[in-house]
């Protein structure tokens, strides 16, 4: 049995943390069974969700999780990429979880008007991990303090809002151009990156956080449709 530990459900999206939704999305393009629960950041390995146990071994790492899970499978999703497909699809990964990423972290957690949205979410996150009522305030604005310098440490937290809006334009932009009208991220068959991509497509469209960047996103049809597309065909529950 496999146990996925996740934030939960949050802004209109399955989990608050896009690398929860990317092996939650994994799990249903591969229909595996799986059962989630409420995981303690705190508490977790490395100090990230997700992290899984199956049958009573912990993994840590989406990334990870997803390769263990996969090279069990004898039907794996990727077989039928071509090297080249592959490295695009590698390069494209790289884009979104270590560039894009810190571009949604400063746009919910660092600006004024995400953070105004993500703060009462964070609180009530903070009361599943057991986190008094009267505590919640001071341990989001110390969460605050620590996203702010990670994302300050990367580097996009040093530009101005309009410089990292700019950037992060750019990757949707070319995320778009590589999706064209395909179904999938690689034409009709879906694969481990559309995992990935569907993940942080569903989080720069998320209505919830109304900035320059999902407003841009929601401009590109293809990658609205494609959002919708797999919401409809793996998230109907």
């Amino acid at each position: 049995m496999i146990k996925l530990y996740k934030f939960g459900p949050a802004f209109g999206l399955p989990d608050a943390s896009p690398f929860v939704m990317k092996v939650e999305t994994y799990l249903r393009i591969t229909g595996q069974k799986y059962e989630v629960a409420s995981g303690d950041v705190r508490k977790a390995p490395r100090k990230q969700l997700p992290f899984v146990d199956i049958d009573g071994k912990i993994y840590p790492d989406s990334t990870a999780i997803v390769d263990l899970l996969e090279g069990a499978r004898t039907d794996k999703l990727d077989t039928h990429l071509e090297a080249g497909q592959r490295a695009v699809g590698q390069a494209f990964k790289s884009m979104l979880e270590e560039h894009l990423y810190f571009g949604v972290l400063y746009m919910r957690w660092i600006t004024d008007d995400g953070w105004t949205v993500f703060e009462p979410s964070l609180k009530e996150m903070l009361g599943t991990f057991g986190v008094p009522g009267l505590m919640r305030g001071m341990v989001a604005k110390s969460a605050r303090k620590q996203v702010t310098n990670r994302v300050y440490q990367q580097g996009i937290g040093r530009q101005p809002r309009a410089e990292v809006v700019g950037s992060c334009v750019k990757m949707v932009d070319a995320l778009s151009v590589q999706l064209g009208e395909g179904k999938y991220f690689f034409g009709d068959k879906p694969t481990t990156y559309d995992a990935t991509v569907y993940a942080f497509t569903a989080g720069v469209l998320c209505p919830a956080f109304d900035n320059e960047l999902r407003k841009h996103s929601a401009t590109k049809k293809n990658l609205v449709s494609y959002a919708d597309r797999l919401k409809e065909q793996y998230w109907k529950d």
